[in-house]
């Protein structure tokens, strides 16, 4: 069964209704999670706050190029600013999909590894978070399992444009983006930039295959169909997209982004790494989930 059949943006090369596909994807998933180790337990981050609300944990999903390293300082900030437990997802460079699945393995993995989080911390249900290619990371992981998720907030997330190319994203994200975080370069902290950027670097040329597998999926995936499906099934979702944003313009996003498909909107100064180095933007994704609980 191929990719195209779970492409929301194809309706062509669908042959059965969307639900079979999506079960099918989860039966596949069940398979992959029993025969595939996503994740090693000691490389999860995990931050537990003094003060502990009892609350439900938030899960972490990170971009392109970010690790929860290059993220600590905002993880430690959303736990802190939400007095409870934050878990981020290792990222891993090894293909370890090695057979054809329904969503294109190097992101299927991903979304994968959060769920194998939960088993391996005992977690029943979590808030998460996820920025960029990490919020599709989410998604895909909320679609498949909506059970394990209450709200979900998707930061500047991946599969906003629709019609998008590999070639475009790539040089939306490397040179209309870079030329924005030079702009800004003077509100963020210096350091977390260049730990980024290092970071960045190691992770597109560690595995160039699985980077271009990686950038081909992406432009390919409709997150705004998929977060429709979670609000069918009752997951609340949340959009935050800056207005300086170079990789997912805000007047693109604003073409499909409508109720049907997202519980709360907002849109906020800063550009597409705004979480990583600014603590303001980790503080505004974990107040929206606080407000989506109430």
């Amino acid at each position: 069964m191929g990719f195209e059949n779970f492409n929301f943006n194809s309706e062509e090369h669908i042959e059965l209704p969307k639900e079979d596909y999506l079960e099918a994807a989860r039966e596949e998933s069940l398979v992959l999670l029993e025969k595939y180790d996503f994740v090693n337990e000691e490389e999860i981050d995990d931050i537990v706050p003094k003060e502990d609300s009892r609350d439900i944990p938030i899960l972490f999903f990170s971009g392109f190029g970010a690790t929860p390293e290059t993220q600590e300082d905002s993880l430690i900030e959303i736990s802190r600013d939400e007095g409870r437990r934050v878990l981020a997802v290792p990222v891993t460079r090894k293909r370890i999909i090695d057979e054809d699945s329904i969503i294109p393995s190097v992101e299927l993995q991903k979304s994968l590894a959060g769920l194998e989080v939960l088993q391996k911390k005992g977690i029943e249900k979590v808030d998460a978070i996820g920025h960029s290619q990490g919020g599709l990371n989410l998604a895909i992981a909320a679609m498949l399992f909506p059970e394990k998720f209450r709200s979900v907030v998707f930061i500047a997330p991946a599969g906003m444009i629709e019609g998008d190319s590999p070639l475009s994203l790539v040089k939306r994200f490397l040179v209309d983006e870079g030329i924005q975080e030079v702009r800004d370069m003077d509100k963020f902290n210096m350091g977390s930039i260049i730990n980024y950027m290092k970071g960045l670097f190691k992770y597109s040329f560690e595995n160039p295959m699985v980077s271009i597998d990686e950038i081909t999926a992406l432009a390919s995936m409709d997150i705004f169909e998929i977060s429709k499906k979670l609000k069918e099934k009752g997951v609340n979702v949340g959009f935050v997209c800056g207005a300086n944003d170079k990789v997912f313009p805000i007047e693109e996003v604003l073409k499909n982004i409508g109720k049907d498909n997202t519980n709360h909107f907002i849109s906020t100064k800063g550009n597409h790494g705004s979480i990583i180095f600014n603590k303001e933007h980790a503080q505004l994704a974990s107040n929206l989930l606080t407000n989506m609980k109430r």
